[in-house]
């Protein structure tokens, strides 16, 4: 057993290599709003999506209950960091207004291919190798005094209809090759894959 010395910290995160997924919502006109997500969590079919009150997803998907999970590459991590400065709420909530701005059309922001969904409404992200068509079933209210300091959050609880893998990711019999696929990984707000190589860190990464 390795001889550990600890220390106690209060870090503003907690974001110990989580995935990053691109949700797709669909917007009041019938467009959708592309935006990046790395709190979220599958049981099965269904999945928990971690989503701060003041987000454009959060008001899509409580009016629209359906949405597009989109998994990037590890090579896509720039795309990725071009929508994370970006929301689809305008005017731009006070909180936000110091980091973020409002793009109309997140798909052209990250040089992304909206592609038509076959089960539900917003359209998916034709260069994610990996897109998960999905119901929302129940938005649960989050607690917790440190969440409350962000504005409050919801756990969209989704139910995954439908999954399209790019075929050079497919194995027979419906099983995704581990050894192929490679999920982009957000670890402390810098970008990774599943090897100790950094890609990368996003804008709001602490120096």
């Amino acid at each position: 057993m390795p001889d550990h010395e600890f220390c106690t910290i209060e870090p503003k995160i907690l974001y110990f290599g989580t995935p990053v997924a691109l949700i797709s919502s669909l917007n009041e006109d019938g467009s959708t709003n592309l935006a990046p997500m790395s709190s979220f969590w599958t049981l099965g079919w269904t999945m928990m999506l971690g989503l701060l009150d003041d987000t454009k997803t959060a008001e899509n998907l409580s009016r629209v209950p359906e949405c597009v999970v989109n998994l990037p590459s590890p090579e896509m991590w720039q795309q990725v960091e071009k929508l994370a400065p970006l929301t689809g709420k305008t005017p731009v909530p006070e909180s936000k207004a110091k980091q973020f701005r409002f793009a109309a059309d997140k798909f052209a922001a990250a040089n992304l291919t909206p592609l038509t969904s076959e089960a539900v409404g917003p359209a998916r992200a034709q260069e994610c190798p990996v897109q998960m068509e999905a119901r929302v079933n129940k938005m649960h209210r989050m607690h917790g005094e440190r969440l409350e300091r962000l504005g409050g959050g919801l756990a969209a609880e989704v139910e995954v209809l439908r999954v399209y893998v790019s075929k050079e990711f497919v194995l027979s019999d419906s099983y995704v090759n581990p050894a192929k696929w490679s999920p982009l990984i957000y670890n402390f707000r810098h970008y990774f894959r599943l090897a100790e190589i950094e890609l990368g860190k996003t804008f709001r990464a602490e120096k």
